[in-house]
């Protein structure tokens, strides 16, 4: 989220990742859970004597999905009529810089 978007009462620092701002509180728990997920997938798949790429990759993804749960977007995105510059609707969704979703 640029500086000039953030709550003036927001203490939350952001840093770019992949020409975006994300909150580092977030992105920090987002990895540890995508990493004790995928962890956890590979100590079952060595007790199974099973193939570890596919129970570490399920384990990632489960991860993933735990994640796309806890943490929701940060940003409200307008949309405008270009010509009028009136205000269609709003809608809570990540967009990125330029305003194409992301």
């Amino acid at each position: 989220m640029p500086y000039s978007d953030q709550d003036p009462g927001s203490r939350e620092q952001y840093i770019e990742v992949w020409n975006d701002l994300v909150s580092t509180r977030d992105l920090t728990w987002s990895l540890l859970i995508c990493g004790v997920t995928t962890a956890a997938a590979l100590a079952v798949a060595t007790l199974l004597s099973s193939s570890e790429f596919f129970w570490g990759l399920g384990g990632a993804v489960v991860g993933f999905v735990i994640c796309v749960a806890v943490f929701t977007p940060k940003r409200t995105v307008r949309i405008t009529d270009g010509t009028a510059g009136t205000s269609v609707g709003t809608t809570d969704t990540t967009a990125g810089e330029s305003g194409d979703p992301a």
